[in-house]
């Protein structure tokens, strides 16, 4: 009986939507054939993705003559419908939910500004970098730098983003 019900479990879970990033607005409006355009989804945006040569660019940070990739896809499904919407449009659909913040790692930095860096996961499809920075105005607290390509449409999740990233830091620390 217990097998049965496990199996049951596993198929109940198997068979579940996963959760996936859903283009709710796109920038220009008909984005096919355009060289850039700006994604939403629904509580989170990206500027700046390139259709060159072919491919789908993230865009890119530039700070002092450096340039970082602190946007990156995860998978390739969320790809595969941003390379359509360049292709051949696309029809943005209704947000669903906020995606599933995630932050899969703190890397500690040597500068006393810009303590570490947190990779961000959106349901396990975008991933963002951003800085934890430590104030200089109120020693001892820290607030998160997004990448100049990211935005949030909706304040409060940006807040709650910004929370779950400052909490995970001063729990490592």
């Amino acid at each position: 009986m217990r097998s049965a019900a496990s199996a049951l479990l596993l198929a109940a879970l198997l068979a579940a939507p996963a959760a996936a990033l859903e283009i709710t607005s796109v920038s220009p409006a008909a984005p096919k054939g355009a060289a850039r355009a700006d994604f939403t989804f629904s509580a989170v945006a990206v500027r700046g993705v390139a259709w060159e040569n072919g491919a789908v660019v993230m865009p890119l940070s530039e700070v002092k003559g450096k340039k970082y990739a602190d946007i990156k896809l995860l998978s390739k499904d969320l790809y595969a419908r941003l390379e359509a919407c360049f292709k051949a449009g696309c029809a943005p659909a209704k947000a669903k939910a906020r995606p599933a913040v995630k932050v899969l790692a703190l890397k500690p930095l040597k500068s006393k500004f810009r303590v570490a860096n947190a990779e961000i996961s959106f349901d396990g499809e975008l991933l963002a970098v951003a800085g934890v920075m430590a104030s200089s105005r109120e020693p001892g607290t820290f607030w998160v730098a997004f990448p100049s390509g990211l935005t949030f449409p909706d304040p409060a999740f940006k807040s709650a983003v910004e929370s779950a990233v400052i909490a995970a830091w001063t729990k490592k620390k």
